[in-house]
C-alpha cells in the first residue's frame, strides 16, 4: 500500500479520535487551559505513552525507521512559545484545528489559514535565518538513549507507563 495512503488513513484515524474525545470543544479547551477538565490532557497523554511505546516497538521488529531531528535550541524555544500562545489565544493546536475546520467551525478555519500563512512566512525568511540563527544552536540528533547509552525500549517503556498510569490513576477533574 502506499505510504501516502497510510499516512492519510492514520490522520484521519487521529482526527476521528480527536473529535470524537472532544478535543474541539469550546468547553473542553477552555477547561483544559483552566486545569479543570483533564478529559483533553489524559488523550493526550495515553496517545503519547501508546505512541512512544508502539514506535519503539515497531523499530525493533524493522517495521518503522526512527529519524530524530536536529535539536536547534532557538527553534525549540520560539517553537514553543508559538506553540502556546497559538494555543491559547485561538483554543486550538494544529491537530485540533484541522478537525475543528473539517467540522466546519470558523474560528478553526481562520486559526489553520493563519497557521498555514505563519508556515509560508517562515519557509520564505529560513534562508536568511538558518547561518545566524539556527546552525549556530544546532546539537544535532539530541536523545535520551545517546545521552545515557542504553537501548530507548528501555526509556520507552517506562515513560510510558508512567504517563498511562498518571492518565488514568492521577489525573482528575476539578469543578470548583
Amino acid at each position: 500500500m502506499n505510504t501516502l495512503l497510510i499516512g492519510f488513513l492514520i490522520g484521519c484515524a487521529f482526527g476521528a479520535i480527536l473529535f470524537l474525545g472532544g478535543a474541539t470543544s469550546y468547553r473542553r479547551i477552555i477547561g483544559t487551559l483552566l486545569l479543570k477538565d483533564m478529559w483533553i490532557i489524559k488523550l493526550m497523554m495515553t496517545a503519547i505513552g501508546v505512541g512512544t511505546l508502539g514506535i519503539y516497538l515497531l523499530d525493533m521488529g524493522g517495521l518503522a525507521n526512527m529519524s530524530i531531528k536536529p535539536a536547534y535550541v532557538w527553534g525549540i524555544v520560539a517553537g514553543g512559545a508559538i506553540f502556546g500562545i497559538g494555543w491559547a489565544v485561538a483554543g486550538y493546536c494544529p491537530g485540533t484545528c484541522v478537525v475543528g475546520s473539517a467540522e466546519g467551525k470558523l474560528d478553526a478555519i481562520f486559526t489553520l489559514l493563519g497557521a498555514l500563512a505563519g508556515a509560508l512566512l517562515f519557509s520564505l525568511v529560513y534562508p536568511s535565518l538558518e547561518a545566524t540563527l539556527i546552525e549556530p544552536a544546532n546539537y544535532g540528533a539530541v536523545t535520551l538513549e545517546s545521552v545515557l547509552g542504553i537501548n530507548g525500549i528501555f526509556i520507552a517503556l517506562p515513560f510510558s507507563l508512567a504517563l498511562l498510569f498518571v492518565a488514568f490513576f492521577v489525573l482528575k477533574d476539578r469543578y470548583d
